[in-house]
């Protein structure tokens, strides 16, 4: 048996999703599409020093070199920038993970790699989006159902997935209500990636945590052939 990469490894080995530009080289970006991107960049940037509640729209305006007016023009207020922002880091880690079904030959351990350790590495890279994502759904309602929407479609395709198996003799979940243990479990993991955030430990101890989350989800799964 080959020996498995470490989840720091493979999570520091997965790269941000390659875009082909090749429309951007046929034209350049108007100034519109500059000055809406701008405002985005500013927000990210401002999370990284202070909470996001403390940020008000001319510190955004500010940090982006635009008038007011203009922020009004393409955004009705900050929280709505902080809500497009959660949505570009759902949409990368998409494009990272490729597809959340499980892959011909994929042992379930593997399977936790290809999800969560890409999920980690994309926490890691976009922390400050994300940890002021989830602080503001306690507040901004819109955001939270933005929120809730992403978590349950993600839940949704996992249990269907956990169905498929059990139904094949595959595994053997620890609940038979699949949606209810796979929503449990990736809440689990939710919490546990943004205390690791919060905290950013080092590389090993981001590495343990992995390692016990990893035995957490395939235990839930109850895979029959123990792989």
């Amino acid at each position: 048996m080959e020996p498995r990469t470490s989840p720091a490894a493979a999570a520091a080995s997965v790269e941000p999703p390659v875009r082909d530009d090749g429309a951007t080289r046929r034209r350049r970006m108007s100034r519109g599409e500059v000055q809406r991107q701008a405002i985005l960049d500013a927000l990210e940037g401002l999370l990284g020093q202070m909470p996001v509640m403390e940020i008000s729209v001319k510190d955004i305006t500010d940090a982006a070199g635009i008038k007011r007016p203009n922020f009004y023009f393409y955004f009705e207020s900050k929280d709505e920038v902080l809500s497009e922002l959660v949505s570009s880091v759902w949409n990368e880690w998409d494009a990272a993970i490729g597809s959340y079904h499980r892959r011909a030959g994929e042992t379930y351990s593997d399977y936790f790699d290809r999800l969560f350790v890409v999920s980690h590495s994309v926490w890691v890279r976009r922390a400050r989006v994300i940890l002021s994502g989830l602080q503001a759904t306690g507040y901004d309602l819109t955001l939270r159902a933005r929120w809730d929407a992403l978590d349950a479609e993600l839940n949704r395709q996992l249990a269907e997935q956990m169905d498929r198996d059990a139904a094949a003799g595959l595994i053997a979940p620890l609940s038979s209500d699949h949606l209810r243990l796979i929503t449990s479990v990736t809440d689990m993991i939710t919490a546990v990636f943004y205390k690791d955030r919060q905290r950013a430990p080092s590389p090993g101890e981001s590495e343990r945590t992995l390692d016990s989350l990893r035995v957490i989800w395939v235990a839930a799964w109850g895979p029959v052939d123990g792989a």
